[in-house]
């Protein structure tokens, strides 16, 4: 019997593996009911969490850094905005239509937020969706699309972000993932405006151009130069405010450690413990470690930079486009890992992307994003009521290291796939009224 579909992983004639499509073009019925369930739990779950918490807009983070300049450009004094906007504020550039409605109404700090913060979980949940039919139209199971539905819309990663106050976490990791999706499917537009959208939102986002241009069968450099020039357009307002190119680029680019030093990264055991600090007027308890002086405020340029030669390796090894976003997963993980100011929310990135490569190119349960997400509610969540912190930092580097050298060898080749994740099996379709 002669297939009309090629087996998963052909190439067609434009040059892109028919896996890396969009998922929806693969084997399966449109299912409308069970769509329509996806699209109600994708919009109503977002809206419940953000309207049915109390949230402390004045005492989190977005009342103590971006409240005062988001509500001066809401009023359309712009000038004053770029000059006290914090290194995030293109992000709020990017969230400001949704929030103008609060601020013509005269909305509170929590209204604002509430409506600023909205964009970011329905960014989220739309990629939900987008992987859970994915997963459905592939002939996976109920199951694992609303798995890969839920860790989207209903994460305590999620709560915690907006607990703190940084919603824009979260869009940060959709748009990174969706860059990398929309680049294994060859669309290089949409791959560069999401992939820009993604440095604009945070300059973690930079991670990701690696692998993007991995996964894109073609049009790299369209990429780069697209995705450069929304990412300069968005933040060039706030670094050209800053008196000086330097100044600027420092505002963006660098954030002083200071006294902020967390467990779950690896300079913990490299620091020195507990003192008086005279300058602050504070006194840091012996059971709690100050970072080290060599450190300073170079952790965030190093983590970006070691994204350079571990995206290059991946490049030389030759890692397929699917595997582009295990290695986007892994660089994610590498920016916990490295960051001394490492709190929970900074794992969404790695756990999407975990989630996306499991689902979208494996398309199967979404295992390995169920145990990080369980994994990262235990360390940063749990242990901290109920140990100390040095036993929270071996908590999360003995886990994460372990999860680095399993995805590193997939990602470079140094294991055969079939030992970290079973491929999915081909199946051909007859043509209608061919017997078999």
């Amino acid at each position: 019997m002669q297939a009309l579909k090629r087996p998963v992983g052909g190439a067609d004639r434009d040059g892109v593996s028919a896996l890396y499509r969009d998922p929806l073009h693969i084997r399966g019925r449109e299912r409308p009911r069970e769509l329509a369930l996806f699209i109600l739990l994708a919009v109503a779950t977002p809206i419940a969490l953000i309207w049915g918490w109390p949230w402390n807009a004045r005492g989190n983070d977005f009342g103590a850094e971006a409240a005062t300049s988001f509500a001066a450009l809401l009023h359309g004094h712009f000038a004053t905005f770029v000059n006290t906007a914090p290194a995030y504020g293109a992000s709020l550039l990017l969230r400001a239509p949704f929030a103008l409605p609060a601020s013509l109404a005269h909305g509170s700090t929590l209204t604002l937020y509430r409506f600023s913060a909205l964009p970011c979980l329905l960014a989220l949940a739309a990629l939900g969706v987008w992987l859970a039919r994915g997963l459905r139209r592939s002939g996976a199971g109920l199951l694992a699309a609303l798995a890969a539905l839920a860790i989207c819309v209903a994460n305590p990663i999620t709560f915690r972000a907006l607990q703190f106050g940084h919603p824009e976490e979260l869009l940060g990791a959709t748009l990174c993932v969706a860059a990398v999706l929309l680049a294994q499917r060859g669309r290089i537009s949409w791959a560069a405006l999401a992939l820009g959208l993604a440095i604009a939102n945070k300059q973690w986002g930079l991670l990701a151009i690696g692998p993007v241009l991995i996964a894109a069968p073609r049009g790299r450099w369209r990429i780069l130069a697209g995705a450069g020039a929304v990412a300069f357009a968005l933040t060039s307002p706030i670094t050209l405010a800053s008196g000086t190119l330097t100044v600027g680029v420092s505002r963006i680019a660098t954030t002083p450690t200071g006294v902020i030093f967390h467990p779950q990264q690896i300079f913990w055991f490299f620091a020195r413990r507990g003192e008086w600090l005279p300058k602050q007027g504070i006194f840091i308890p012996r059971s709690f470690r100050l970072p080290p002086d060599w450190l300073g405020d170079r952790a965030h340029l190093i983590i970006v930079a070691l994204g350079v030669p571990l995206s290059w390796l991946a490049l030389r090894r030759r890692t397929s486009p699917g595997d582009a976003m295990l290695l986007l997963a892994l660089l994610m993980l590498v920016r916990c890992w490295l960051d001394p100011w490492d709190i929970i929310y900074y794992m969404a990135p790695f756990v999407v992307s975990l989630l996306a490569w499991e689902t979208a190119v494996n398309r199967r349960l979404p295992v390995y994003a169920i145990v990080a997400t369980v994994a990262t509610w235990l360390t940063f969540w749990y242990l901290p009521d109920h140990t100390n912190s040095d036993a929270q930092a071996l908590a999360f580097l003995i886990p994460s290291t372990l999860a680095l050298a399993l995805m590193a060898a997939r990602v470079y080749g140094l294991v055969p796939s079939r030992w970290l994740v079973r491929p999915p099996v081909p199946r051909l379709t007859r043509a209608p009224g061919v017997p078999s």
